[in-house]
Parts: structure tokens; sequence; C-alpha cells
């Protein structure tokens, strides 16, 4: 499938289905709101694997983190297959697998094809749930904000003048296309979901941001994104620390969704007022 029937072939998220899975965080016993962006987070979750039962938003067995680099990396990759190495020790805790990519595409629009051909492969081989991603160095790019308003991802891409950002939004493409969640880190993976947002608008319902980093412009590009990172570790670069990080809320927020109990599940018909939901949605509306 070629970037434009697979960016053609995104769909939006149930706002039905997102709604109920909020509803039921608002019916847990606890005050309203009280889980913050776990709630919006996991519902979100629930819109992508497209139901809000309970029995069915469940943690994803199978994650990837696809990091990206291309030949002048070689050296990193070596060094971030070690079991020592933060990356892999970070992936072991969170029972995420370490998947290095490296590119060989030459024009922008092989490198969005290449991108999401080996994606699709690795969600595909792996039955992956969810993917991270990272790239293998700190991409410094400046200047990008003088054509942020370029409405054709292909030609922003080329402006944009990075292999390594062209694939990562190939990739993310094609996981929304595969209806993955996509765990984001560092200002490439976030310039990446950028652009794939100018071939489909509905990716970024798909895409979580794991970390605010401390790279140049990282609170900025968040905003355009309109996501809110749930951390901000000051981590210099986007190698997928702070996307695996994330994945322990990810799946707090699940095991709360799932395990917690309504006021209904638990037969309690008189809530204490001060937690009450109609107190609570009162406050809300006030």
């Amino acid at each position: 499938m070629h970037i434009e029937e697979l960016a053609a072939s995104i769909q939006p998220l149930s706002k039905e289905i997102i709604s109920a899975a909020q509803k039921r965080f608002d019916n847990l016993i606890k005050p309203v709101g009280s889980l913050a962006q776990l709630e919006s987070m996991i519902s979100r979750y629930a819109g992508i694997i497209g139901s809000s039962d309970k029995k069915l938003v469940v943690i994803p067995e199978n994650r990837l983190l696809l990091i990206w680099g291309d030949s002048k990396h070689a050296a990193k990759i070596e060094r971030a297959m070690t079991s020592a190495h933060p990356l892999s020790v970070f992936a072991e805790t969170v029972r995420a697998k370490v998947i290095p990519l490296l590119l060989t595409g030459e024009s922008v629009y092989d490198l969005l094809e290449e991108g999401a051909m080996l994606t699709g492969e690795y969600i595909g081989e792996e039955q992956a749930g969810l993917i991270c991603l990272g790239v293998y160095e700190r991409e410094t790019i400046s200047g990008w904000q003088e054509f942020a308003a370029e409405e054709d991802g292909l030609l922003f891409l080329e402006k944009l003048r990075c292999p390594v950002i062209a694939a990562v939004t190939g990739s993310i493409l094609q996981a929304a296309g595969m209806r993955k969640p996509v765990m984001l880190d560092g200002v490439a993976t976030c310039l990446a979901a950028f652009a794939a947002a100018k071939f489909n608008p509905y990716v970024l319902q798909y895409c979580f941001a794991g970390d605010e980093s401390d790279e140049e412009g990282a609170a900025e590009l968040l905003q355009c994104l309109q996501l809110q990172a749930p951390l901000r570790l000051s981590l210099k670069n986007g190698e997928g620390i702070g996307a695996l990080t994330c994945l322990q809320l990810f799946d707090a927020g699940i095991k709360a969704y799932t395990e917690m109990e309504t006021f209904e599940e638990a037969g309690v018909h008189n809530e204490k007022e001060d937690y009450s939901l109609k107190v609570q949605e009162e406050s809300k509306n006030k």
C-alpha cells in the first residue's frame, strides 16, 4: 500500500466509545477526574481498540520500541543492544522489545514508504499491540517553524531535510492505519507526528506524548500537536527512554480502569456526598 492510500485509510476514533470509557472512570469509587491524564489517555486507548468494555481494555502484551537511524549510527546500535545499556534496562522493565532500524532510502517518499513497510512488518511479526518510537541521536532541527504552515506533508518533509523524521512519519501513519497506539519520544518523533498529521489529521488521535524532553522546541511542538506529556524528565534526546517510562503510567491507567470498581459494581447505592458523581459534575459545571 502506497503512502497516499495508507493515509487515506486512517479513520477517526469513536467519540461514543471514548465518552463511554470516560464515564466509567467518572463512576469509579474515587473523586471524579482524580486520575487526570491517566483517564484521558486510557479513554482514548479504548477508542483505538474500539471498545470501552473493561474486559477488552487490556494492557498490550507485546510492545515494541522502534528506534531509527542510518549507517552512521552503527556504533550506537551496538551499544544500545547490550543488556547493560539504559535503553535495554528500561525496555526490560516494561516488557518491551527494542528493534533497531537502519534506513536505506534516499528520497523523502522512499523513506516514508520504508518507515511504513518496516513498521507494518514488525507489528505483524511480533503481534504488537503498541509501539514506542525513538531515534538514535538527537536530531537538532531548527527553523521548522518557518514552514510549519506548509499543508503538503511531502513538501514539509522535503523542507525539513531529515531522513530519520521522514521514515518515522511513515511509521506513525502505518501504526495508525493498523489501529495501534503510538508513544512518542522527543522532538524528532513529535515532528514526525506533526508531518503525519499533514497527510491525515486523524493520525494524532493514535499518538501519545510520553515525555516532554529538554530539547529545544519540545514544548512548542507538543502544543502544536495538542498533546500533553504526563512526564517531564529533562531528557536531552529522544532515544525512547521517555516513551518506555510512560508505559508504566499507561499500564497503571489500564489497571485502574479494569480493576477498580464503580459504585454500581460494588453494590454501593448511597455514595458519600462529597464524592458523589452528581456533586462532582455540578462542581465541574460551575
